[in-house]
């Protein structure tokens, strides 16, 4: 398996849904197995079954490049807590692989690294009542520090926080059962993030790295890595089976 980039690193692919034509979702479901075909239509609406084709494309184009495979090719199955991995076999063949998917509003984001990774985004214009949320599902100081907010600055921070917890499960693969007041974060600055946690995780603050970023101001990325180095992170916007492109977004 070919290295990424000099280790550690993250590699980052946004796709723009709206960009995806439907000769493109054509060419998706051609490279698709039939699991992800029935699961594919399983959704109620066509926009989500559209987003869930292109989120599958990328995975699959992205990993056959860095597999020297063709993307009908990549062989997937679920983890011990439902997330997507390659098969045992697909591993053996090199260095590891993770990778992590996340979607919201227009976009698509995939992440790849050989450290586990976890990606969240959001869309924060969506009508919620943050407040609400974080009281149930927040770290005690996260709270403290919500509430000292204004409302505009209280929706800011909530969506940081969130991103970044849903990053932190995702990265360890293990769900919300983790427990999302079993943790929090302190944000001094976008790449300057320290996590707390309760000794039932099992886990060192230290192993970790993240990013909190911001996207077309209406979405909110967070992006946890287990290292104990800080990593480099390259971007790409891609169109699957059409185009990547290196895109100049500095999140380092």
């Amino acid at each position: 398996m070919k290295d990424l980039r000099p280790q550690p690193a993250i590699t980052l692919f946004l796709t723009r849904c709206s960009q995806i034509d439907e000769a493109d979702l054509t060419a998706y479901r051609a490279i698709l197995s039939q699991v992800e075909l029935d699961r594919n239509q399983r959704f109620r609406f066509a926009k989500d079954r559209h987003r869930d084709l292109i989120s599958r494309a990328l995975l699959r184009t992205e990993l056959g490049k860095v597999l020297s495979l063709p993307a009908d090719a990549i062989e997937l199955e679920a983890g011990t807590h439902g997330k997507p991995q390659l098969t045992s076999t697909m591993q053996s063949t090199g260095e590891p692989l993770t990778f992590n998917v996340s979607h919201a509003g227009d976009w698509v984001i995939l992440a790849l690294s050989s450290q586990p990774v976890g990606i969240d985004i959001e869309y924060t214009p969506r009508n919620n009542d943050v407040m609400a949320v974080a009281g149930r599902y927040f770290y005690g100081a996260e709270l403290k520090e919500l509430q000292a907010f204004s409302p505009d600055e209280q929706r800011e921070r909530f969506f940081d926080y969130w991103t970044l917890k849903e990053a932190y499960i995702k990265a360890r693969g293990e769900g919300i059962s983790l427990g999302l007041a079993n943790f929090g974060f302190s944000i001094a600055s976008a790449n300057a993030i320290r996590i707390s946690m309760k000794p039932c995780l099992n886990d060192c603050p230290d192993d970790w790295q993240f990013w909190s970023l911001t996207l077309e101001n209406d979405y909110r990325l967070g992006l946890a890595l287990k290292s104990g180095a800080r990593a480099q992170i390259a971007c790409y916007e891609s169109a699957p089976l059409r185009y990547t492109a290196k895109l100049d977004w500095r999140v380092n």
